[in-house]
């Protein structure tokens, strides 16, 4: 926003130089970019902030510079000549969607001449970076940078039937803005309409048709308040960006509307001379209710750190527009309608602390209130985090916002949680996987040369209406490299697959893995899955190539959530007081057979003493059958009452022998 020191110097005393000035008002919120002398005056660019529409024109800066150094602060002085007819007699008003557009003001000049503006208008306009149009366009640009309300002028000859129609577009309705191009509307977009048409995008920019020419005789003045969040959702959808829009997004002073509508007419019959009609035509559904805010004198001292002075207090405010009335252990403000970022006292407490000083309140910490806790969760999902750095993989934070096309490739029966008003077309959905984002950091990497990666991702998946934990493993290139004293070794899926154990192990899960319902995002010869807990093993080909990644890369993606519910529901044993027995069988097995095979089938003995079944030797060939490997397992027996006698473990090995013998038709190897 720029402001020009001469012209504030018609609102307000300022008696400083326009360096220290510069530091005063950024002091208060205002940031001053850039200063640059033009003649003699001082441009300022200031870095208004959202929440402050009300500094986006010289009074309200202004006001603020008043509050600052203690000055009175002078309205700007016109003088209104109406004379003829009552100007509702010419036009009519009426909205139609008052959601829209709380109030809509309007004033009739007739006999206008239309030309070049005088000089000073033109230089003041200029130096602020406006372009000077005609003397009518151009005192609705001057208001508009003076007071901050945009307005609008018609060419009233070129409107129908005498009416203004505050409504929604129509389907498949079209307007030809003044940059010349036409614009298709639809039902959520606000316009300004005649009886036959719309005329102008309302708060935005006006139509082709009726916009000020050189044949304008007659003109009809526009000032109105429309709801910011219309306002910016049709500018986005239209991408069109205007001084008014600008103003009109952040929120405009509804009782500002009749006063810049009398102040633009004044000017208008000034500069282009013309007759204003009798009265302004106001059409305001519902007046204003004030906003009163209680402040409480305690609250000052326990908020900013040290007690300000009542009088201070009431002046700050008396400044600033708000009127203040003292009551018990504090005052009652009402908030002035160009405020609208004022709503609840901790607003008031930083009006204090801008205009009495940040400076002045001496620096204090919060009163120590105990130790804080973490997270439901947080000490688990931290030792977990520990296991996969020392595991050697790196973590990665991708972003929560996905490309729905790329989503539906790897989770295609999954209803996505789509965004209501997406920026991008890339990031229209949230994420139903943490896939997308790992293999789009194996892009990046390989991309710039590293090729040997490990990665993990702990965050948040979203499907329609609900969400999850998740944790996604993703390792690609060589495990270990070449030295003088080992060669090089890639990275497998035994790799990943003894990764994925130690997680589980680590909250009590025993890991069986199977290969149906594997999604086709997977090898179908190399992945597994364990349950609803994890899937795991070598991504397809297909599903790699779009991201230009032509090496294997092995995922395991885990439903983090479930599996920390079943470390919670996991019951903590006592240690053993008697010790355990171990027994080693040496078995000679067909080809088929897998130890998730050997293990179910020593389990359904349901032997109470069996506490561990486990593999630690294979043999793929010797002294036996082709047809047939030999496999080396151990059990583990041990009883919580005694110690098991050697009469029992013998028992139990012959049980467990015999039934490996009736369903595999195993035999102890000699």
């Amino acid at each position: 926003m720029k402001i020009s020191l001469a012209w504030l110097k018609e609102f307000v005393e300022v008696p400083v130089e326009p360096a220290r000035f510069g530091q005063d008002v950024t002091n208060v919120g205002l940031a001053v970019e850039t200063a640059e002398t033009v003649g003699n005056d001082t441009i300022f660019e200031l870095d208004v902030t959202t929440n402050r529409p009300d500094c986006l024109n010289h009074a309200g800066v202004a006001r603020e510079v008043s509050a600052i150094y203690g000055k009175p602060l002078r309205a700007p002085e016109f003088e209104l000549k109406e004379s003829g007819r009552p100007a509702g007699d010419i036009f009519s008003i009426s909205i139609t969607d008052v959601d829209l557009c709380a109030r809509y003001c309007g004033r009739y000049i007739e006999g206008v001449k239309i030309g070049p503006s005088p000089d000073w208008l033109k230089q003041r306009l200029e130096a602020l970076g406006v372009r000077s149009i005609n003397n009518v366009a151009d005192v609705t640009n001057y208001v508009m940078l003076e007071l901050g309300q945009p307005l609008h002028a018609f060419d009233a000859d070129t409107l129908e039937g005498g009416q203004i129609v505050v409504r929604r577009a129509n389907i498949d309705e079209k307007l030809t803005t003044l940059d010349g191009i036409e614009r298709a509307l639809n039902p959520s977009m606000l316009v300004i309409a005649d009886a036959v048409r719309p005329v102008a995008l309302a708060g935005i920019m006006g139509g082709q048709d009726t916009e000020i020419s050189g044949k304008t005789k007659n003109v009809f003045l526009e000032s109105a308040t429309f709801t910011p969040l219309s306002i910016r959702k049709t500018a986005r959808t239209l991408g069109l960006a205007t001084e008014a829009s600008y103003r009109f997004e952040r929120g405009s002073d509804i009782e500002m509307a009749r006063f810049a509508c009398d102040r633009a007419a004044a000017m208008i019959q000034q500069l282009a001379t013309g007759t204003i009609f009798k009265g302004v035509i106001d059409t305001y559904p519902a007046a204003r209710k004030p906003i009163v805010v209680e402040l409480r004198r305690p609250r000052i001292a326990a908020f900013l750190g040290s007690p300000v002075d009542d009088q201070i207090v009431e002046r700050i405010f008396a400044k600033l527009g708000f009127r203040v009335n003292q009551v018990a252990g504090g005052w009652s403000v009402e908030v002035p309608a160009f405020r609208v970022d004022v709503s609840r006292e901790e607003d008031l407490l930083e009006e204090i602390a801008r205009h009495h000083g940040f400076d002045k309140f001496a620096p204090t910490l919060p009163a120590w209130s105990g130790f804080g806790s973490g997270l439901p969760r947080y000490s688990m999902e931290k030792s977990l985090r520990a296991l996969l750095t020392g595991s050697g993989y790196s973590e990665i934070c991708g972003l929560s916002l996905s490309d729905e096309k790329i989503e539906h490739r790897f989770r295609p029966d999954v209803i996505p949680e789509r965004l209501t008003n997406p920026l991008t077309e890339d990031a229209s959905v949230l994420r139903m996987s943490l896939l997308p984002s790992v293999l789009k950091a194996i892009q990046w990497n390989l991309n710039h040369g590293i090729r040997d990666l490990q990665f993990f991702e702990l965050g948040k998946i979203y499907r329609k209406g609900s969400e999850r934990r998740a944790l996604i493993l993703a390792a690609t290139g060589f495990l270990r490299e070449k030295t003088i004293h080992e060669s090089a070794r890639e990275f497998n899926f035994y790799d990943l697959k003894g990764d994925v154990e130690a997680i589980l192990r680590s909250f009590g899960v025993d890991m069986t893995m199977e290969r149906t319902g594997m999604p086709s995002s997977y090898h179908p010869g190399r992945s597994a899955r364990h349950g609803d807990l994890v899937m795991m093993g070598e991504l397809h080909p297909e599903c790699t190539e779009p991201f230009k990644v032509r090496q294997r890369v092995y995922i395991a993606e885990f439903d983090i959530d479930a599996v920390l519910e079943h470390r919670e529901r996991r019951q903590v044993q006592p240690i053993p007081r008697f010790p355990s027995i171990r027994r080693d069988f040496s078995l000679l097995l067909d080809r088929s057979t897998r130890f998730s095979d050997v293990k179910a089938a020593i389990e359904s003995a349901r032997i109470p003493e069996l506490v561990e079944v486990g593999p630690f030797d294979r043999l793929e060939t010797g002294s036996f059958p082709e047809s047939r490997y030999s496999l080396a397992i151990s059990v583990v027996y041990q009883s919580s009452e005694r110690t098991l006698t050697d009469s029992e473990v013998e028992q139990f090995d012959q049980q467990i022998l015999k039934l490996l013998g009736q369903r595999l038709g195993a035999q102890l190897r000699s």
